[in-house]
């Protein structure tokens, strides 16, 4: 079985700013984000493509949200109190709602990262932010002609959803289905219109994780005249 786990980098240059001086705190550090990037999947063999995802970037000391940053602070540094529990959220617009997609949906990437990080005094914290895609896809890939001699649907099963994809497609299952295994069924009718079924799971045996950031490419191959599956 093989999994490809593939990545497209788009990267996303911010240099942080603030243009409101903290007045009342005698003590200061500063946050720059010298970069984003963006991880996205591309299939084997076919060109890579941007992704053009836009971002949120959420800035909280702990617990407690600070404030969402803005284009217009993005141009220096941040002004912060020294303190050693800062973080940065960042995410796309589409995340939490990967829950409403059915069956007649594809779904999209939906990415999500937190970043901790600590602002010393005087000093200036840089970070470079890695964003993958928080769920995960599957796609297809079949034999060149395919169609010429078989006519088919293939279906692919994550919990009580199932998507139906063409030979290329890709569907997208959201962050709550990571860890559960999926199923997909390849059903065919030759040219005498004889029909059969062929099935397959991953993710239900040992050693196999359905993981995030991953697209499992399921292709099928001629071989000795047969019809071969490889994941």
């Amino acid at each position: 079985m093989r999994r490809y786990i593939l990545y497209v980098l788009l990267n996303v240059f911010f240099i942080v700013g603030c243009n409101k001086e903290i007045v009342s705190l005698p003590q200061e550090g500063y946050l720059s984000i010298s970069s984003i990037e963006v991880k996205s999947q591309a299939i084997s063999n076919v060109a890579s493509r941007a992704v053009d995802e836009d971002l949120t970037v959420d800035l909280y000391k702990g617990e407690q949200f600070v404030r969402t940053l803005t284009a217009e602070e993005m141009q220096s540094k941040i002004k912060l109190v020294p303190a050693t529990d800062y973080k940065l959220k960042v995410y796309s617009a589409n995340y939490g709602q990967d829950v409403n997609w059915t069956n007649e949906m594809s779904g999209e990437p939906v990415y999500y990262k937190e970043e901790p990080f600590q602002v010393k005094e005087g000093e200036t914290t840089a970070l470079k932010v890695q964003v993958p895609m928080c769920n995960y896809a599957v796609s297809l890939a079949l034999p060149e002609g395919f169609e010429k001699w078989m006519t088919y649907t293939f279906e692919v099963t994550s919990g009580a959803r199932t998507v139906t994809l063409q030979d290329g497609d890709t569907v997208y299952f959201p962050v709550s289905a990571l860890g559960s295994p999926f199923s997909y069924k390849l059903k065919l009718t030759n040219t005498d219109s004889e029909s059969f079924d062929l099935t397959g799971t991953w993710g239900d045996t040992e050693g196999e994780t359905v993981e995030m950031n991953t697209v499992y490419v399921i292709t099928y191959s001629m071989e000795y005249n047969a019809l071969k599956v490889s994941l």
